[in-house]
Protein backbone atom coordinates (compact mmCIF):
# COMPACT_ATOMS: atom_id res chain seq x y z
CA UNK A 1 0.00 0.00 0.00
CA UNK A 2 1.33 3.58 -0.91
CA UNK A 3 0.58 6.24 1.91
CA UNK A 4 0.66 9.70 1.86
CA UNK A 5 2.90 11.40 4.35
CA UNK A 6 2.53 15.16 4.78
CA UNK A 7 3.03 17.42 7.37
CA UNK A 8 3.23 21.72 8.23
CA UNK A 9 1.00 22.84 5.48
CA UNK A 10 0.86 26.04 7.11
CA UNK A 11 -2.09 26.73 4.86
CA UNK A 12 -0.25 26.61 1.23
CA UNK A 13 -2.90 25.59 -0.48
CA UNK A 14 -0.78 25.63 -4.41
CA UNK A 15 1.78 23.16 -2.95
CA UNK A 16 -0.75 21.49 -0.90
CA UNK A 17 -2.86 20.75 -4.79
CA UNK A 18 0.50 19.95 -5.77
CA UNK A 19 1.01 17.34 -3.19
CA UNK A 20 -2.53 15.98 -3.47
CA UNK A 21 -2.40 15.86 -7.11
CA UNK A 22 1.41 13.37 -6.99
CA UNK A 23 -0.43 10.83 -4.22
CA UNK A 24 -3.16 10.89 -6.49
CA UNK A 25 -0.76 9.56 -9.07
CA UNK A 26 0.82 7.17 -7.20
CA UNK A 27 -2.31 5.43 -6.51
CA UNK A 28 -1.72 6.20 -2.67
CA UNK A 29 -4.64 4.81 -0.75
CA UNK A 30 -4.48 6.88 2.42
CA UNK A 31 -2.58 9.77 3.89
CA UNK A 32 -1.39 10.82 7.27
CA UNK A 33 -1.12 14.62 8.00
CA UNK A 34 1.09 15.14 11.34
CA UNK A 35 -0.27 18.32 12.41
CA UNK A 36 -0.56 22.51 11.56
CA UNK A 37 -2.63 22.20 8.95
CA UNK A 38 -4.19 25.69 9.90
CA UNK A 39 -7.36 26.37 8.59
CA UNK A 40 -10.36 25.40 7.32
CA UNK A 41 -9.63 26.26 4.18
CA UNK A 42 -6.41 23.93 3.87
CA UNK A 43 -8.71 21.45 5.75
CA UNK A 44 -11.34 21.57 2.91
CA UNK A 45 -8.82 20.85 0.61
CA UNK A 46 -7.11 18.33 2.36
CA UNK A 47 -10.58 16.12 2.71
CA UNK A 48 -10.67 15.97 -1.13
CA UNK A 49 -8.04 13.13 -0.44
CA UNK A 50 -9.70 10.07 -2.12
CA UNK A 51 -8.43 7.85 0.96
CA UNK A 52 -8.48 7.23 4.38
CA UNK A 53 -6.97 10.28 6.61
CA UNK A 54 -5.20 10.21 9.52
CA UNK A 55 -3.94 13.56 10.61
CA UNK A 56 -3.39 15.48 14.49
CA UNK A 57 -3.89 18.75 15.43
CA UNK A 58 -0.69 21.09 15.30
CA UNK A 59 0.57 23.90 17.62
CA UNK A 60 -0.74 26.42 15.20
CA UNK A 61 -4.59 24.19 14.45
CA UNK A 62 -6.17 26.72 16.50
CA UNK A 63 -9.31 26.28 15.19
CA UNK A 64 -9.97 22.48 16.60
CA UNK A 65 -13.29 22.07 16.08
CA UNK A 66 -13.61 23.50 13.10
CA UNK A 67 -10.90 21.43 11.63
CA UNK A 68 -13.03 18.34 13.42
CA UNK A 69 -16.32 19.57 11.37
CA UNK A 70 -14.31 18.86 8.20
CA UNK A 71 -11.67 16.21 9.07
CA UNK A 72 -14.00 13.76 11.45
CA UNK A 73 -10.41 11.70 12.15
CA UNK A 74 -8.01 14.59 13.56
CA UNK A 75 -7.51 14.44 17.18
CA UNK A 76 -4.95 15.44 19.14
CA UNK A 77 -2.06 13.31 19.29
CA UNK A 78 -0.51 10.81 19.83
CA UNK A 79 -2.40 8.76 18.11
CA UNK A 80 -2.29 5.10 17.17
CA UNK A 81 -3.90 3.28 14.59
CA UNK A 82 -3.31 0.28 11.99
CA UNK A 83 -2.92 0.47 8.65
CA UNK A 84 -1.95 -2.56 5.87
CA UNK A 85 -0.80 -4.33 9.41
CA UNK A 86 1.62 -2.01 10.17
CA UNK A 87 0.76 -0.36 13.14
CA UNK A 88 1.70 3.57 13.23
CA UNK A 89 1.84 6.32 16.14
CA UNK A 90 1.02 9.97 14.55
CA UNK A 91 2.08 13.42 16.05
CA UNK A 92 2.90 16.43 15.78
CA UNK A 93 5.95 16.75 17.63
CA UNK A 94 8.28 13.85 18.82
CA UNK A 95 8.24 14.68 22.33
CA UNK A 96 4.45 13.50 22.15
CA UNK A 97 5.28 10.04 21.59
CA UNK A 98 6.18 8.71 24.87
CA UNK A 99 8.96 5.91 24.34
CA UNK A 100 6.72 2.91 25.19
CA UNK A 101 4.46 3.83 22.86
CA UNK A 102 7.15 4.34 20.09
CA UNK A 103 8.22 0.88 21.44
CA UNK A 104 4.72 -0.57 20.56
CA UNK A 105 4.61 0.78 16.93
CA UNK A 106 6.03 0.03 13.58
CA UNK A 107 6.55 3.48 12.09
CA UNK A 108 6.04 6.92 14.19
CA UNK A 109 4.70 10.01 12.13
CA UNK A 110 5.76 13.26 13.09
CA UNK A 111 6.47 17.18 12.10
CA UNK A 112 6.75 19.87 14.06
CA UNK A 113 10.54 20.56 13.02
CA UNK A 114 10.15 21.33 9.05
CA UNK A 115 13.46 19.05 8.90
CA UNK A 116 12.65 16.12 6.92
CA UNK A 117 14.10 12.58 7.22
CA UNK A 118 13.75 9.13 9.10
CA UNK A 119 15.84 6.99 11.55
CA UNK A 120 15.11 3.74 13.34
CA UNK A 121 14.89 4.12 17.40
CA UNK A 122 15.20 0.31 18.37
CA UNK A 123 12.67 -1.08 15.45
CA UNK A 124 10.15 1.58 14.80
CA UNK A 125 11.06 3.96 11.73
CA UNK A 126 10.50 7.46 12.74
CA UNK A 127 9.39 9.63 9.72
CA UNK A 128 8.92 13.01 9.14
CA UNK A 129 8.14 14.22 5.82
CA UNK A 130 9.76 17.88 6.42
CA UNK A 131 7.14 21.00 5.61
CA UNK A 132 4.61 21.24 2.89
CA UNK A 133 4.67 24.69 2.95
CA UNK A 134 8.35 25.06 2.74
CA UNK A 135 9.86 28.46 3.07
CA UNK A 136 12.19 30.13 5.90
CA UNK A 137 15.19 28.21 4.36
CA UNK A 138 13.30 24.70 4.41
CA UNK A 139 12.41 23.19 1.14
CA UNK A 140 8.67 22.08 0.59
CA UNK A 141 8.56 18.42 1.01
CA UNK A 142 5.69 15.41 1.25
CA UNK A 143 6.74 11.41 1.08
CA UNK A 144 5.49 8.46 0.33
CA UNK A 145 5.52 5.38 1.94
CA UNK A 146 5.31 1.88 0.72
CA UNK A 147 3.81 -0.28 3.58
CA UNK A 148 5.04 -3.54 2.00
CA UNK A 149 8.95 -2.78 2.04
CA UNK A 150 9.12 0.47 4.08
CA UNK A 151 10.32 2.42 2.06
CA UNK A 152 10.19 6.32 2.03
CA UNK A 153 10.18 8.25 -1.24
CA UNK A 154 10.86 11.85 -0.58
CA UNK A 155 8.77 14.63 -3.04
CA UNK A 156 9.97 18.10 -3.21
CA UNK A 157 7.44 20.58 -4.36
CA UNK A 158 7.96 23.56 -6.65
Amino acid sequence: MKIALISDTHDHLERLAQALDIFAQASAEALIHAGDIASAATARKLSTFDGSIHAVFGNVDNDRKGLGRILKSIADAPVSFELDGRSFVLAHDRSQISDKLLSQADLAVVGHTHLVGHSRENHTLIINPGTCRGGDNYQPTVALLDSQNLSVELITLS
